[in-house]
């Protein structure tokens, strides 16, 4: 961190701009505490991004889900809690995660809203920067399972064991192939 008086910043204004964006914070006091500081565009997209990403955590974590809840049928509260983590997800704006995501297409709400409604066990949902939503499960034998679901027919599947052991997949992304595909997960 720098400090640099406001008759210096003026004569050398390009310099304490050329510090700022490499990586420099710039602090210029004022009067009655108006202090300024400059900092690069980098820096204050890196601020951003982690205020918005901080705010998507705060929404969810207010909804008070449980990581455990994965691995439970599907109730009233959990089912009811998923729905509510979708209109969040459905508010989101381009951009939402500082890094020039799009925002996440009706259709997809609407599939996984509609699969939510349907599926025997609930997932973790998390919205990605590929315009899609990723639906996330445990076992009792520490296996993960993720599912990608977007505008096309398919669903993209990704599973690790407890052992490592990784499997990719692609399957329907219809209600019933999804549904087969989590209580085969959880058979």
């Amino acid at each position: 961190m720098v400090i640099a008086k406001q008759m210096d910043l003026r004569s050398n204004l390009k310099k304490f701009l050329d510090m700022a964006y490499d990586g420099e914070t710039i602090v210029v006091p004022r009067k009655e505490r108006k202090n300024v500081v400059i900092i690069s565009e980098d820096e204050y997209n890196r601020i951003m991004q982690n205020q918005r990403i901080g705010e998507y955590a705060a929404r969810i974590a207010d909804m008070s889900v449980s990581r455990h809840s994965n691995s439970l049928p599907a109730t009233g509260n959990v089912k009811a809690d998923n729905f509510k983590k979708l209109d969040i997800i459905e508010k989101l704006k381009p951009g939402w995660n500082g890094n020039q995501a799009p925002a996440i297409p009706a259709k997809t709400i609407t599939k996984v809203r509609n699969l939510i409604n349907a599926l025997p066990i609930q997932p973790e949902l998390f919205p990605t920067a590929l315009k899609s939503i990723q639906l996330e499960y445990d076992n009792s034998r520490h296996d993960h399972m993720e599912i990608e679901i977007g505008e096309s027919n398919t669903a993209e599947i990704f599973i690790v064991t407890y052992f490592g052991d990784e499997t990719v997949e692609s399957v329907s992304a219809d209600i019933s192939s999804l549904q087969e595909r989590v209580l085969q997960f959880y058979g």
